[in-house]
């Protein structure tokens, strides 16, 4: 018997949706001409190309290398306050632990260790692309 409600149900839905784009089908246009085809299409991707040649970036260089760096430092800071606090937690709980808690902590080093790794290693190929990048200029 509920078998027979869900498969209703199922049967319902899928007709009302099938009904709903079918029946009521809306035209949206992009522009006030009432044609749109690809000619119309290509001609205002071209104007819109030609509308951004010959104009400088809006992108200063300076700008950019001061806001990467500003990013960096402050990236990396968090890094280093966030593994100085785990590490800080981890020792404790070695330290003040009974032999099954050392036991739990020690379980708790590897993916300390790897975090570490992952973070100031992300940091380092940073700043060595940065690094890079500069001396490509």
């Amino acid at each position: 018997m509920k078998k027979q409600k869900v498969i209703i149900k199922r049967c319902i839905i899928i007709i009302l949706l099938i009904l709903m784009f079918t029946a009521n089908p809306t035209i949206v246009k992009a522009s006030g001409s009432a044609v749109i085809d690809a000619g119309s299409i290509i001609e205002g991707a071209e104007e819109f190309l030609s509308a951004g040649e010959g104009e400088n970036t809006p992108l200063d260089e300076a700008d950019f290398k001061e806001v990467s760096s500003v990013i960096y430092n402050v990236l990396l800071i968090l890094g280093i306050i966030a593994a100085v606090i785990v590490g800080l937690i981890i020792g404790i709980k070695m330290m003040m632990g009974s032999s099954t808690q050392k036991a739990e902590t020690k379980e708790l080093l590897i993916p300390y260790v790897v975090g570490c790794v992952i973070i100031f290693g992300a940091f380092g190929i940073w700043k060595l692309v940065v690094n890079m990048l500069n001396q490509a200029q």
